[in-house]
């Protein structure tokens, strides 16, 4: 799942007879330590006479004229929430569209009493802290050449191939701060041919399903040497060519690659791209 920034849209009331007095809405933001920042925004009207509603959080107070139209109120509000780093603000008329600075899943805004009406058009998504309680359980990795698939296991039930139980299916949330992944050596040469599961081949991770095509190549081969029909021979023998090609390409496309990913923890931690 992709990271995404919260998009809040608030659109104003007018203040009448000072009707806006002491109002608030709450909002919420992503710091740069990743840790969700809680705000009220406020009403005075008139300059005088409002009492802070101290909800909890952080205030953001906000001053306008009694009777103050519609998108003078907007601008306003906007303006005060632009003062604080975790937002940037956008105005039109009563309309303030409010993009977080940080990506990540954040409480909704919501009106209080303001009589704003409040809508999210973009969900902010990313956790600091993984779900998985036991990783371990549900979650596995491999490469692929150059890239890194995570896949869970956990679902419902359900017969479908995207959320059953027990089914590979992509990794079901996004993490802010990286993925720490933990792995301490390559396997060593397969030392059983009858029990594949004691042992890997020693090869890089990039020429482990490229080897399928090597035995292949040797199996047909062997097919051609022994069949006694012309036709069986020379088809094996055409495709023991063509996965003994697919074979030396990537020995040639990888095979020169220098790796070391002998003993030790090690972590592949995503860049930044916020």
């Amino acid at each position: 799942m992709a990271l995404a920034a919260e998009v809040t849209q608030i659109v104003c009331v007018r203040d009448t007879s000072g009707s806006l007095q002491s109002k608030y809405f709450t909002i919420s933001g992503m710091g740069t330590d990743f840790e969700q920042n809680d705000y009220y925004v406020w009403i005075e009207v008139g300059g005088s006479g409002a009492t802070d509603p101290a909800p909890g959080g952080t205030g953001i107070k906000v001053s306008v004229a009694t009777d103050a139209a519609h998108s003078v109120v907007a601008s306003a509000v906007s303006t005060a929430l632009a003062l604080k780093d975790d937002f940037s603000t956008g105005v039109s008329t009563a309309t303030i569209t409010v993009t977080n600075a940080v990506r990540g899943s954040v409480t909704d805004a919501a009106d209080v009493n303001a009589g704003f009406t409040i809508t999210t058009p973009t969900a902010g998504t990313g956790t600091k802290n993984s779900n998985y309680d036991y990783p371990e359980n549900k979650l596995s990795w491999f490469i692929n050449g150059e890239n890194l698939a995570i896949t869970t296991t956990k679902g419902t039930d359900s017969s479908s191939i995207h959320s059953k139980l027990g089914d590979l299916k992509a990794i079901d949330e996004s993490v802010i701060e990286g993925i720490v992944i933990h792995y301490y050596a390559e396997p060593d040469a397969l030392t059983s041919i009858s029990t594949p599961n004691s042992g890997a081949l020693d090869l890089d991770n990039s020429l482990h399903l490229y080897v399928v095509d090597y035995v292949k190549s040797r199996l047909f081969m062997d097919r051609a040497a022994q069949s006694n029909d012309a036709a069986v021979a020379t088809t094996s023998l055409n495709l023991g060519n063509v996965h003994e090609r697919k074979w030396k390409d990537a020995l040639v496309k990888f095979g020169t690659r220098k790796r070391e990913k002998v003993g030790g923890t090690r972590v592949l931690r995503p860049f930044d791209i916020r």
